[in-house]
């Protein structure tokens, strides 16, 4: 693949990428304005169940500004090293807050233990955040040793 058809696919998944982030913008919205207007008696805990989805929403978009960098020609190994962390950071954040926090709020706010179902999305966001943010380490380390090396030549 040719670096001019790369930078082309990189803006149309770019823009691809923006589409659920720009649904996912009006539904939280709509979702919050709804929680506002009508209140009620667990209008809390549906705020605090929804809390981690801004940081989903923040790997979504460090993913279309990493797009956007490439398309605009930006050279691949600081943008994907800056990605990699990012994104990694917000899916692990937003994990561990929908495995721990999402409860521990609720219960504090409606003052009563509650009950955790188990679910294995979240971990499985967490574990692969956290690689990636570790990915994102390796990856810079070995950019930086291959300019170093192109240095010599």
């Amino acid at each position: 693949m040719s670096i001019p058809v790369l930078h082309k696919n990189a803006r149309i998944l770019m823009w691809l990428v923006t589409i659920p982030f720009v649904v996912l913008a009006l539904l939280t919205c709509a979702l919050l304005g709804n929680i506002v207007l009508q209140g009620g008696r667990f209008a809390d805990t549906v705020a605090i169940y929804y809390l981690p989805m801004f940081l989903y929403m923040w790997a979504i978009w460090m993913v279309r500004s990493a797009l956007k960098k490439v398309a605009e020609g930006a050279l691949f190994e600081g943008v994907i090293a800056q990605l990699l962390f990012r994104a990694g950071a917000a899916l692990f954040g937003g994990a561990l807050f929908t495995v721990f926090g999402v409860p521990l709020l609720t219960a504090l706010v409606q003052g009563e233990a509650y009950i955790a179902t188990f679910e294995p999305s979240p971990v499985t966001l967490g574990i692969v955040g956290a690689t990636l943010a570790l990915f994102s380490q390796l990856f810079g380390r070995a950019a930086a040793m291959r300019q170093e090396l192109d240095e010599f030549i």
